[in-house]
C-alpha cells in the first residue's frame, strides 16, 4: 500500500489539474486560529471534486507550491484494500517526499469520497488535533453532514451541501448575462434557458449532451449512487426490490407517497420485502442525496408520521431521465426545482401544508432566520379555474397560519395580487430563482 500511495501522490503533483467551471458555492474561509475541516457533501457527480480542484487552482494562481497540496480520491481502484491504518501511511509518505513542508502552515489536504473508508473520522480528528494542514473532505452521504460528523468530529467542521448547478450557474455556463437590464427580449432569453434547465437539469457533465445520451448518463449516475451508496454500503442482498422501489419513488416525484401502498403492491407482485425495509431504503436514498422526503406541516412529529410524505429528487434532469408521464412532466420538474432551490437558500425545514378544508399548499419553508414562508407552484395561471384554485389554497393557508404573504412560482407568469390583509406574488421561476 505504501508504494501505491507514493504513486498516487507523485502522479498528482506531476499532472495538470483538470479545469473546473466557476461555481457560486463559497469555499469556507477559516482564520488560522480555528482548526476545522471543510466538508463537501452531496450526490455523486454534482461537482464536489471539481470544487476542490478549483480551490487548488486558485491557490496555485496565488503562487503556492503544488507540492503543498495533497489530493487523494478514496474510490481509486488502487486503494480498494485501503484501511484506517493506512491513513498514517499517507501522512508518512507525504513527509518522506516533502520533509521541507513539515512545519509549513499553508499545506492543504483534499480527501475525496472519504466515507468509503471505515473509521475515517479517527484520522481526521487526529490531523485536526496534532497537525497544521488545512483539511477538505468530501463524501456522497448525508451522514457526513449529520450523525457521523456530529458524533465523530464534535463540531470540528464546516459543512457545505453541493447540488447540481443552480439556474444562475446554468445561465452563466450558457453565457447569459443575468446582470443586464431586464428588457422583454432579455427576459424571453432567460425564460427560454430556464425551461431548458428545468428539462435538462444541472449535472455538469450532461449540459451539452443530446437527449438520448443525457438520459443514459443521468440514469448511470442514479444506478451508481444506488449500488455504491445504498446496496453496497448497507450490504443489501435484495437489490432487485431496492431498484424497483426507487422506480416507484422516481415516478412519484412531487406526489404523495404511501409506503404502505407501495408495500402492498410489491407483495401482490410476489416481491419479498418488509414494510420496515422500504422505510429504511427510503432513508438510504436520502442519505445518498438522491431523494428527499417532505412531510406534512403539523406541530406533532408523531402525527406527521401518520400522513403520507411528498418525494423530490436532487435535480429535475432525473425526472426527464425516468419520465413515464410526459403530460405532467413540466409541472413536476418545476415543483422539484423549486424544492431544490429552497434547500440551496438554506431553508432548514420544508413541509407541505393541508388546509382545514383539504386544500394543499406545496411548501411551507422556514428560512435560516426562523421566518416561515408559503410557496405554491403552478405551471400556468392564465386559466381562471387554475388561478382561483392556487390563490384560494394560499389564502386559506395564510389565514390559518396567521401569515400576510405568499408566493406562487410559475413557468412564465407574473402578477401581484392584493387580498384583504394578504399579498401574493406570482412570479416566474427564472425571476424567483435569480
Amino acid at each position: 500500500m505504501r508504494e501505491v500511495i507514493r504513486e498516487i501522490i507523485t502522479s498528482f503533483h506531476q499532472e495538470a489539474l483538470p479545469s473546473a467551471m466557476p461555481r457560486e458555492l463559497a469555499y469556507p474561509v477559516l482564520p488560522a486560529s480555528i482548526r476545522k475541516a471543510v466538508v463537501f457533501t452531496g450526490m455523486r457527480r454534482v461537482g464536489k471534486t471539481y470544487l476542490m480542484y478549483r480551490h487548488m487552482q486558485q491557490q496555485l494562481e496565488h503562487g503556492l507550491d503544488k507540492t503543498k497540496l495533497l489530493y487523494i480520491n478514496f474510490e481509486d481502484d488502487r486503494l480498494s484494500a485501503f484501511t484506517v491504518d493506512d491513513f498514517q501511511t499517507v501522512l508518512d509518505v507525504y513527509v518522506e517526499l516533502y520533509p521541507q513542508h513539515i512545519n509549513a502552515s499553508d499545506v492543504a489536504f483534499y480527501l475525496d469520497e472519504i466515507q468509503t473508508i471505515d473509521s475515517w473520522e479517527l484520522f481526521i480528528r487526529r490531523l485536526l488535533d496534532k497537525e497544521k494542514m488545512a483539511i477538505t473532505i468530501s463524501g456522497s452521504s448525508s451522514k457526513l453532514l449529520s450523525k457521523e460528523i456530529a458524533t465523530s468530529l464534535r463540531g470540528r467542521c464546516v459543512t457545505q451541501e453541493v447540488t447540481p448547478l443552480s439556474l444562475r450557474e446554468y445561465l452563466a455556463y450558457r453565457k447569459v448575462d443575468i446582470k443586464k437590464s431586464v428588457t422583454k427580449k432579455h427576459l424571453a432569453t432567460m425564460l427560454h434557458h430556464a425551461n431548458d434547465y428545468l428539462n435538462r437539469g444541472g449535472f455538469p457533465e450532461t449540459l451539452d449532451l443530446d437527449s438520448g445520451l443525457h438520459r443514459n448518463i443521468v440514469q448511470s449516475y442514479v444506478n451508481a449512487t444506488v449500488f455504491r451508496d445504498v446496496i453496497q454500503r448497507y450490504a443489501i442482498k435484495n437489490s432487485g426490490v431496492v431498484k424497483l422501489f426507487l422506480l416507484y419513488c422516481l415516478q412519484s416525484i412531487s406526489s404523495l407517497l404511501s409506503v404502505t401502498k407501495v408495500y402492498k403492491d410489491l407483495k401482490s407482485r410476489g416481491a419479498s420485502v418488509g414494510r420496515d425495509s422500504l422505510y429504511r431504503y427510503l432513508e438510504y436514498f436520502e442519505d445518498a442525496f438522491l431523494l428527499f422526503r417532505v412531510p406534512i406541516y403539523l406541530l406533532s412529529a408523531r402525527n406527521r408520521q401518520l400522513h403520507p410524505m411528498k418525494i423530490y429528487c436532487v435535480d429535475p434532469g432525473i425526472i426527464t431521465a425516468y419520465s413515464m408521464k410526459k403530460d405532467r412532466e413540466a409541472g413536476v420538474q418545476l415543483e422539484n426545482a423549486v424544492y431544490v432551490q429552497l434547500r440551496r437558500l438554506g431553508c432548514e425545514d420544508i413541509f407541505y401544508y393541508k388546509t382545514q378544508s383539504g386544500k394543499e399548499v406545496d411548501f411551507i419553508a422556514q428560512q435560516s432566520n426562523g421566518e416561515k414562508r408559503l410557496y405554491q407552484v403552478c405551471l400556468d395561471m392564465r386559466d381562471e379555474k387554475t388561478r382561483h384554485r392556487e390563490i384560494s389554497a394560499l389564502e386559506e393557508a395564510a389565514r390559518e397560519l396567521d401569515m400576510q404573504e405568499g408566493t406562487i412560482i410559475t413557468r412564465d407568469y407574473r402578477e401581484d395580487i392584493k387580498l384583504d390583509g394578504l399579498t401574493i406574488q406570482a412570479i416566474s421561476y427564472a425571476e424567483w430563482a435569480l
